[in-house]
């Protein structure tokens, strides 16, 4: 007798907390819709009150003429953010993977200590490496012009290099990828040193696909972060040609503020290839998740 009302009740729950999931994931993604649909719209229907959702006459021109917009054109931002956001995902996964697979699997002085003081950098707020990353860009010896002791020139300041050098390590990547490394059963370890492979082919052979969702998940936070960057790219570079995509959104707060559907165009092109690369590498990132909450 009491199953029937106890299945009720689970029913309901169920669907309560269905509805409440789905409320909220629209409340999130209500700015998201906005936007989009406001990138179509003419200046006239944006500034009607009561506001319109959707758009009378969908303006695909406002587009084109966001992307030429800037000083450097849009797609000279995008052309950068790719190389930043790219090449410089690229460098630090290569260059986390090798620290955490010697974290692992090899013993040596000082290993315990090192990891030590990857996990203190997490705690260390960004805002306070700024003018210590400032200053070493600059000073950097024999680049730029400078001599073997820093000066003379200025160092990487202003070019590619500038704005990806001091993020090729990440702690939080280190962290995440030797976890994923530590979880692989020790067995194959052995057993590759039985069979003769090298270190090197044990690593991208054998241990990165197997921790292949972690690393595309390390890959997928790496890559948003530099995609998003603002302070750092601003900071470090003084032309426009060199600036990513979000520092050319600036241009759109404060230059044309007031052309909103210009800006939300723009806003809307920036955003989408994260969705986009997020789309895809979706399942990876979620399995990811997962297996580092079973296995610690």
């Amino acid at each position: 007798m009491l199953q029937k009302p106890r299945f009720l009740l689970q029913e309901v729950c169920k669907y309560a907390t269905t509805g409440t999931v789905l409320l909220l994931a629209a409340i999130a993604m209500f700015p998201f819709i906005w936007m989009i649909l406001t990138s179509f719209k003419t200046l006239a229907e944006i500034n009607l009150i009561p506001p319109r959702l959707f758009p009378a006459d969908w303006k695909l021109s406002n587009y084109s003429a966001a992307w030429m917009k800037p000083e450097s054109t849009f797609s000279r931002y995008f052309l950068n953010t790719i190389v930043v956001a790219g090449l410089g995902t690229c460098i630090q996964l290569f260059v986390c993977i090798l620290l955490a697979f010697s974290l692992t699997h090899f013993s040596y002085p000082g290993r315990d200590i090192f990891f030590t003081l990857v996990l203190v950098t997490l705690m260390i707020p960004y805002d306070v490496t700024l003018i210590p990353n400032f200053i070493t860009i600059r000073s950097f010896p024999l680049a730029g012009g400078n001599d073997i002791f820093g000066s003379g020139g200025k160092g990487f300041y202003d070019s590619y290099m500038g704005i990806m050098l001091p993020f090729f390590a990440d702690g939080f990547s280190i962290f995440l990828l030797r976890q994923a490394f530590k979880s692989v059963p020790g067995d194959y370890w052995a057993a590759a040193q039985v069979d003769g492979m090298h270190n090197f082919g044990y690593l991208w052979r054998v241990l990165v696909p197997i921790a292949g969702p972690t690393v595309v998940t390390a890959g997928l936070l790496s890559f948003i972060g530099k995609w998003n960057g603002v302070l750092w790219p601003l900071l470090i570079t003084s032309r426009e040609s060199l600036r990513p995509l979000q520092v050319g959104l600036l241009y759109f707060i404060s230059e044309e503020g007031h052309y909103y559907h210009h800006l939300m165009a723009a806003a809307t092109f920036t955003v989408l290839p994260i969705v986009i690369v997020y789309f895809f590498s979706s399942n990876a990132f979620s399995e990811a998740i997962s297996s580092s909450g079973i296995k610690g």
